[in-house]
């Protein structure tokens, strides 16, 4: 499955210096360049949150960790204006008028990732638990530590999910890891699709169609009535 063209991808950008980086860094070059002096951008530290040791040496794994919290938690907030910036370019440059995408359209999963990530940047230097990669234990972290309202913390847990399987749903469908726009809701491959996710009888669309208007909702919730009014604390 590797070897087709869509299913398992790496964004080689997304190295210390991006394009011009070498593909495998040292140690010094990753410390060098995410830390407060480096150079790093805001979306880079975000996007550090997510990064896990999956295989190799045990102690370098460990100082690599060691290095990512002290950056990404440190004393400085969260450039949320920038970060708003980027959100919207991000649903201008990269979705169709017109179209769903269900990872970059306003409502998509990014809205819930944000959130919860400038969360665990304004949070997470004084609480080492809610440092979590995973986005639905960091919520659930930071609604334990009362950083999230119980109401919220249903509405954004259950938009997660859904958005979530829809994503996988939506993979399996295409054979595509990136392609990510819901088809027409008239379209057989819609129907296809919401059988897919479980719905059954004559009107799997229309409840597919119900739930994505719905769960996408929650998510731009999440971004607009609670991560935008963050910047104006």
């Amino acid at each position: 499955a590797a070897r087709q063209k869509g299913i398992f991808e790496i964004d080689l950008r997304l190295r210390p210096y991006g394009d011009k980086g070498a593909l495998a860094c040292s140690y010094y070059h990753f410390y060098e360049y995410f830390n407060e002096r480096g150079g790093a951008l805001p979306y880079e530290r975000q996007a550090l949150i997510k990064l896990r040791v999956i295989g190799g040496d045990e102690v370098l794994g460990g100082r690599i960790d060691s290095a990512r919290d002290a950056f990404v938690f440190s004393s400085v907030q969260p450039d949320l204006t920038e970060l708003s910036h980027l959100r919207e370019r991000q649903n201008n440059e990269l979705v169709k008028p017109g179209a769903v995408n269900v990872k970059y359209s306003f409502g998509g999963v990014i809205d819930i990732e944000y959130y919860v990530q400038s969360l665990q940047i304004m949070h997470g230097t004084n609480d080492p638990t809610l440092r979590s990669a995973n986005t639905l234990e960091a919520l659930t972290a930071l609604c334990e530590a009362g950083h999230v309202s119980q109401d919220d913390y249903r509405m954004l847990s259950e938009a997660y999910i859904f958005l979530r399987r829809l994503i996988n749903a939506l993979r399996i469908v295409r054979g595509n890891a990136k392609d990510l726009v819901l088809p027409d809701r008239n379209s057989q491959e819609y129907r296809f699709l919401a059988r897919r996710l479980g719905y059954t009888g004559a009107d799997v669309s229309e409840q597919l169609y119900h739930d994505v208007s719905r769960y996408m909702e929650s998510a731009t919730q999440a971004h607009r009535t609670r991560f935008i009014h963050k910047l104006f604390d």
